[in-house]
């Protein structure tokens, strides 16, 4: 796993000198996923707390949470850790910080004793709105997206109307993953409170005439590949 996740550091390290820049309007420039297949989730949430309440760890400039994924269908992973940057400049700063402190590649190992590596991504937020770190569950969309622009511009009008008419009250958004992509291009997400009012916003969304506008304009910009249930375990806010 440690060899893994150095991997996708340097592939980021060399993407990001070519000028790589978010377009979302949201906290964060670049989140970087990390999926796993956890046996033994209190170890992996115990490396994780005592490298936050390290030296290194308290000098880490991102947000970093763990997720669950309750339900993903086929997909082999259970969980995974999201590594959020406000701006690009801090993923360098937690690279060299990474590669020179022992408590960092101490957490590395430790979680790869309770924990399998599955894959790892990197997105670009294209569209962020709202607070996702407030949200208690998430639907996310794993999508092939042709033109994001228009794609963009539909999800847009239909989440605004959603949110108008009380819909939708929580976080939601359009990541673009421009690292460690197979079929997806991109994902959406939307969040709420618990499960009872995600799955009724949802039931109402999806009956609502503007979402029968919305499928008619992206039926042959995007192919939906996978929809998951993700609930966030603990979260490890920048210090």
């Amino acid at each position: 796993m440690v060899k893994k996740m150095k991997k996708i550091l340097i592939l980021l390290s060399a993407l990001l000198s070519q000028g790589v820049f978010a377009e979302g309007e949201g906290k964060h420039e670049m989140h970087a996923f990390y999926f796993l297949n956890v046996t033994n989730p209190a170890v992996v949430v115990g490396a994780m707390d005592k490298f936050a309440a390290s030296d290194c760890g308290k000098q880490l400039p991102a947000d970093v949470g763990l997720m669950a994924e309750r339900i993903n269908g086929s997909a082999a992973s259970t969980h995974f850790i999201i590594v959020s940057y406000e701006k690009m400049a801090d993923f360098r700063k937690a690279d060299a910080l990474m590669q020179s402190c022992p408590e960092g590649a101490a957490m590395l190992q430790e979680i790869g004793s309770g924990s399998d590596p599955v894959t790892q991504f990197a997105v670009i937020p294209a569209i962020e709105v709202g607070d996702w770190g407030k949200d208690s569950i998430f639907m996310k969309y794993d999508m092939s997206v042709r033109d994001e622009a228009a794609y963009g511009a539909a999800w847009t009008e239909l989440m605004d109307s959603n949110v108008a008419d009380g819909t939708v009250t929580s976080s939601y958004g359009l990541n673009r993953i421009f690292l460690g992509n197979n079929d997806a291009s991109h994902f959406v997400y939307i969040g709420a409170p618990d499960f009872e009012t995600l799955t009724a916003n949802q039931a109402t969304l999806t009956s609502s005439r503007a979402f029968t506008k919305f499928s008619r304009k992206v039926g042959k910009l995007r192919k939906v590949l996978n929809t998951s249930l993700i609930v966030p375990v603990k979260a490890w806010p920048k210090q």
